[in-house]
């Protein structure tokens, strides 16, 4: 050991276990949401919004973070959603200034009133609210597109010692800002630490064909037509997660360790609104075996009167079940 080194000095197996994060998180809607779940990503939404799920036949997607309406922020209201919602992490709200943090941090205190393991996160806006906000409340690290970053009114070393979740950016920018947030220092400041990361930009660059890469955007399925957004989306969240296991960021669980979980009873004959088969239009109540049933990603349920001809129309039209083959109801034998 060097004779400079303090021995208080942050190993290497502490940086390295201070930047693997306890969740990934990603937020949207259905059916994006159910498969970034499926990948290992906690899913969610902000709270005016929602997984959108009425148009899918019963399918329910446990809630793990919630985030607040930060364009139309109300302390009451999102308090009420957490209650409604009870997920596993939940994003209070930005604070700009010291009088602002009492309020917040009284939410949170309600919050875990009812439920002490969330992890709950305030945003500090300013230098100041950053140490206002108490040790056990996760700090959220602005690097997206918000209206005030953290690197713009803070220094790296403010947000040490401290547990913190980045906001937004891209992988490249969220690993930059872990990196300086737990890299060794010559003062041997400890590491913040990382939490979670959540960014959700995918969707944009999928309604064009494009998937994220580690290298930038790739748009080599814009002009394929066997490429949906939903492939898309989907293709881009595992290179993700590719992403941060090279970097030792992915967390050692998945959601569904932490006990979340999807709830989803497939379609059945009953569902169906017609007796014509959805490719041939045959009858399909007067077919040897009975109705084949389907419910693809776009809410839609088909009826068929054979394996061939859903195989072939589901084919033909690029359509995805909404959960796999539980979406599929085949006739006995």
């Amino acid at each position: 050991m060097s004779i400079l080194k303090s021995h208080s000095s942050p190993t290497a197996s502490q940086i390295a276990a201070a930047r693997q994060v306890e969740f990934v998180a990603f937020l949207h809607r259905l059916p994006f949401a159910l498969d970034a779940f499926r990948l290992g990503y906690l899913p969610g939404f902000r709270e005016n919004c929602g997984y959108q799920a009425d148009q899918y036949q019963d399918l329910t997607l446990s809630v793990g973070m919630l985030d607040n309406d930060f364009r139309n922020p109300d302390l009451e209201r999102f308090v009420d959603r957490f209650f409604e919602y009870e997920p596993q992490v939940g994003v209070i709200g930005d604070v700009y200034d010291h009088a602002a943090v009492d309020d917040h941090v009284a939410a949170a205190r309600e919050i875990q009133g009812s439920f002490p393991d969330a992890e709950l996160i305030i945003v500090p806006k300013s230098q100041a609210v950053i140490d206002a906000i108490p040790d056990d409340i996760v700090l959220g690290y602005s690097r997206g597109y918000a209206d005030r970053l953290a690197h713009e009114f803070s220094d790296p070393a403010d947000w040490r010692g401290r547990r913190v979740h980045i906001l937004g950016g891209s992988p490249p920018k969220q690993l930059d800002a872990i990196r300086q947030l737990t890299r060794p220092t010559l003062t041997d400041d400890p590491p913040a630490d990382i939490v979670g990361v959540d960014w959700n930009g995918l969707h944009r660059g999928a309604q064009f064909g494009e998937f994220w890469t580690a290298d930038g955007w790739d748009d080599s399925g814009r002009d394929a037509d066997h490429v949906t957004v939903r492939k898309t989306v989907r293709h881009s969240l595992a290179r993700i997660r590719e992403f941060w296991e090279a970097h030792g960021v992915w967390p050692e669980s998945s959601p569904q360790d932490d006990g979340l979980g999807v709830e989803y009873e497939g379609p059945r004959p009953a569902d169906l609104d017609q007796a014509a088969c959805t490719e041939c239009e045959t009858n399909v109540w007067r077919t040897r075996r009975g109705p084949y049933v389907a419910e693809y990603d776009t809410g839609a349920i088909y009826g068929y009167c054979s394996y061939k001809c859903y195989f072939s129309h589901r084919h033909r039209n690029n359509l995805e079940e909404i959960a796999g083959e539980q979406s599929v109801y085949l006739p006995p034998a």
